[in-house]
Order: structure tokens, then sequence, then C-alpha cells
């Protein structure tokens, strides 16, 4: 029941973050979808075993599918669906965290835990990057193969 709670607080985080960027009503259902997929993968990765930063990376990769995917269905920017897309991700525990243990003087934690809140945020670019890229690549050359079959014809 607690996980039901959750993906409803995510969605409404993905959506509120959608009214705050502005995007068009009718669009902000698919945003709160998007976010809800991204860290619904990203959990169900760190409960079966995987560190945050590879399940971040795998919910990133969601994200930037999932965008590119709503982006060609409904003939929108890409943009609309990350940026609210990854807010759910976005380590701001740990990034606070690291900066509690600097203010109390505990440099080894918190130099530790702001490598990890780093290479969280660098994992979650990589995976909507890598992801978007993959997307295109695959879209544009389906694209370009059925053209060449068309001209021989």
């Amino acid at each position: 029941m607690l996980i039901v709670f959750k993906l409803i607080a995510v969605f409404l985080m993905s959506f509120s973050v959608g009214i705050l960027y502005r995007i068009p009503r009718s669009l902000l259902c698919y945003v709160g979808v998007v976010g809800v997929a991204a860290w619904g993968v990203m959990h169900t990765a760190g409960a079966f075993g995987a560190n945050m930063i590879l399940a971040n990376f795998l919910g990133s990769i969601v994200i930037g599918g999932g965008a590119e995917m709503l982006a060609r269905l409904l003939k929108k920017p890409a943009t609309i669906f990350i940026i609210p897309g990854f807010f759910p991700l976005v380590p701001g525990g740990e990034a606070y965290t690291t900066m509690l243990y600097m203010v109390k003087g505990q440099y080894v934690a918190g130099i530790s835990m702001g490598m990890r809140t780093l290479l969280t945020g660098g994992a979650i670019a990589f995976g909507i990057f890598s992801s978007s890229m993959a997307y295109r690549l695959i879209t544009n050359y389906k694209i370009g193969s059925s053209m060449k079959h068309d001209q021989k014809g």
C-alpha cells in the first residue's frame, strides 16, 4: 500500500514541476507518467540490489527513451517530458547530507557523500543523453533505410 502512495506522490511531483514550467495542460499527465516510470525503474532496480548510481542511470534511460517516444507521437519537443521527468531522481537528500557533513566538520564523510551525489547526477545526465541518442539513431536509421528502398523501387 505504501508503494501506491509513493507512486501517487511521484506523479504529483512531476505533474507539479510541469505546471511550474508552464507545460501545456494536455501534456501534464504524460509528464507525470514519465516521472512515475523513471522512478519505478529506479526503485525496482534498488530493490533488486543495484546501487543507487546504477538505479538512477536505469531510471534516466527510461526518461530519455520515453521522452523521445512521446515527442514523436505528440509532435512536441522532448525536453517537455525530460525536465519534469527527472525531478524524482534528483539526489536532493544526498546533496543536503553532503552539506550537513561539511558544516559539522565531518569532511571525509562529506567528501564521500559528495562524490556519490556527483556520480548519481552524472549517471542521470548520461542515461538521458545515451538513451535519447540511441532512440534518435535507431529512428533515423529506420527512416533512412526505408527511403533508400523507396528510391530503388
